[in-house]
């Protein structure tokens, strides 16, 4: 699609100038075109995107599996430059990806976040783990007045080297815990930030 091009050329050009990735030290440019290609694959998308095929119908099991942050507006994120914070104060460290897992059975439902802390030099580099649960809500859309679906979680420990705090210690988190899912396929997902209609994950 437009937006994976889009993203994957913004990937390169942060690369190559040393900017942190996922959207992170993006210009303003580069969120705005974002944020028009998100609209216009929601609304031209419509046949791939899950939430249209099963009519909102979405469960727990659409969602599992590991998804790799592309790309992210949260004013949030970048301000901290990253989920935890830990990589924009850490001492030659920087943020170097994120990933989220998800899993679920008839018990639990399970969500890891992984983020990369790339430090130089590289062998000194590590992961923060942030853990807790995690489920799929109904709820209506602040922005439409639409049903929508919600995807909450609860994180419980932030892991990293040998310390283990307690997550809701960790403010930075916020932001991620409850987001509206606008778009979902096989491989793509996009979450938008319940309480602004600019943050896309």
């Amino acid at each position: 699609t437009d937006l994976l091009r889009a993203l994957d050329l913004f990937a390169n050009n942060a690369q190559e100038e040393e900017r942190l990735a996922c959207g992170l030290e993006s210009t303003e440019r580069e969120d705005k075109l974002v944020l028009n290609l998100v609209g216009q694959l929601l609304e031209e998308g419509q046949r791939d995107n899950m939430l249209f095929q099963k009519q909102g119908n979405i469960d727990t099991d659409d969602v599992v599996g590991t998804w790799r942050l592309l790309y992210t507006t949260s004013s949030a994120m970048k301000f901290n430059q990253g989920l935890s914070g830990i990589g924009g104060s850490f001492p030659n460290g920087k943020f170097g990806g994120l990933t989220q897992s998800f899993s679920a059975n008839k018990f639990m439902s399970d969500v890891e976040y992984k983020e990369h802390i790339e430090v130089t030099p590289s062998s000194a580099s590590f992961d923060v783990t942030v853990d807790g649960n995690w489920e799929l809500r109904r709820s209506i859309s602040l922005f439409t007045g639409q049903p929508s679906i919600v995807v909450a979680v609860e994180p419980s420990r932030v892991m990293y080297g040998p310390t283990s705090t307690k997550a809701d210690h960790w403010k930075s988190l916020g932001p991620t815990n409850i987001l509206d899912l606008v778009y979902l396929d096989e491989d793509l997902r996009i979450m938008r930030g319940s309480t602004s209609v600019d943050t896309i994950l």
